[in-house]
C-alpha cells in the first residue's frame, strides 16, 4: 500500500506513519497490534517486517545521535534487575538505574549473569554518563550490588538494599520505577537474539528519557528535567532526520 504524497522522496510511508509505528512499539504494542492500528488511523498495511525494520533502522539513528553529557542529576539512584527470555529460549539478565530526582534513566545494561562485575558495571555507565557518583543507591537485596557498588564508588557512597525495593522515602517512586520496566519488559518479549535485544534496550533509553513526558515531571520528560539535549523532539524528527532527502530510505 503506497501513501501518497506525503511521503519523502524514495519512501513508501510519510515520516508520520513510521513514527507513529515506532512510538507504539515503545509503548508496548506487539508488530501485530501496531499494523493493526496503522491501518485503523491511516488505511494502510504495511508488512510485519517492513514494521520490524522500520524500528531497527531508526531506533539505530536515534541512540547513534544520543548524548549525555552535562546532564544535571539528583544524589540518590534506584537500581534493579529482572530476567527476560529470548525467542530461542536464552535467559538474559537486565539492569536498570534511575535518578530519583529527574526519573532519568541512567543506564540500562544487559548480561547472562548476576554477578558483583555485572553489579559495577552498571554503576560504572551510569557515573559515567552522570559525571558523579551519587551519596545513595537504593536497590533491592541481591548480594551482588553490595561489593559492585562498594567497588565502584567506594566509601563514599551508601547503600541502601531494601526489600522488594519498599523504602521511605522513595516508595512511590520505586513503585513508579518498577511501572517503567513493566512496560519495558514487554518491548522486549520475544526479541529474536542478544544483538536485537541490545538495540531494543537503547531506544527503549532513548525513548524513556527524551520522548516521553512524564506527569510526575509536569509533564516534561526526564531529559528536559535534566537538561540533556537532543537534536530530535520526536521518532518524526528522528525518521525525516535521519532521510533529509530520501536516499537512505529508499526501501521502506
Amino acid at each position: 500500500t503506497f501513501a501518497g504524497n506525503d511521503a519523502l522522496p524514495g519512501m513508501r510511508f510519510p515520516p508520520n506513519q513510521i513514527a507513529a509505528a515506532i512510538t507504539l512499539f515503545y509503548g508496548g504494542l506487539s508488530i501485530d497490534a501496531i499494523r493493526r492500528q496503522l491501518e485503523s488511523l491511516y488505511h494502510v498495511y504495511p508488512s510485519d517486517s517492513t514494521v520490524y525494520d522500520w524500528i531497527i533502522k531508526f531506533t539505530k539513528a536515534a541512540v547513534r545521535e544520543a548524548k549525555f553529557s552535562d546532564i544535571k542529576v539528583g544524589d540518590v539512584w534506584i537500581a534493579d534487575e529482572t530476567v527476560l527470555k529470548m525467542d530461542r529460549g536464552e535467559k538474559v539478565w537486565f539492569w536498570d538505574i534511575i535518578d530519583d530526582k529527574t526519573r532519568f534513566l541512567l543506564a540500562s545494561y544487559m548480561s547472562l549473569s548476576r554477578t558483583t562485575s555485572n553489579a559495577k558495571e552498571l554503576m560504572d555507565r551510569a557515573a559515567e554518563r552522570a559525571g558523579k557518583i551519587p551519596k545513595i543507591v537504593i536497590t533491592d537485596k541481591l548480594a551482588a550490588y553490595l561489593d559492585g557498588i562498594e567497588l565502584a564508588f567506594g566509601s563514599e557512597t551508601k547503600h541502601i538494599p531494601a526489600k522488594g525495593l519498599t523504602v521511605q522515602p522513595n516508595t512511590n517512586l520505586i513503585e513508579r520505577f518498577h511501572g517503567t520496566l513493566k512496560a519495558r519488559t514487554k518491548v522486549m518479549r520475544g526479541m529474536k537474539n542478544k544483538e536485537t535485544a541490545r538495540i531494543i534496550m537503547d531506544g527503549w533509553l532513548v525513548y524513556y528519557n527524551f520522548f516521553r513526558p512524564h506527569e510526575t515531571l509536569l509533564n516534561k520528560t526526564p531529559a528536559e528535567v535534566a537538561r540533556a539535549t537532543f537534536k530530535y523532539r520526536d521518532w518524526e524528527d528522528v525518521v525525516i532526520g535521519d532521510n533529509p532527502k530520501g536516499g537512505a530510505c529508499a526501501s521502506i
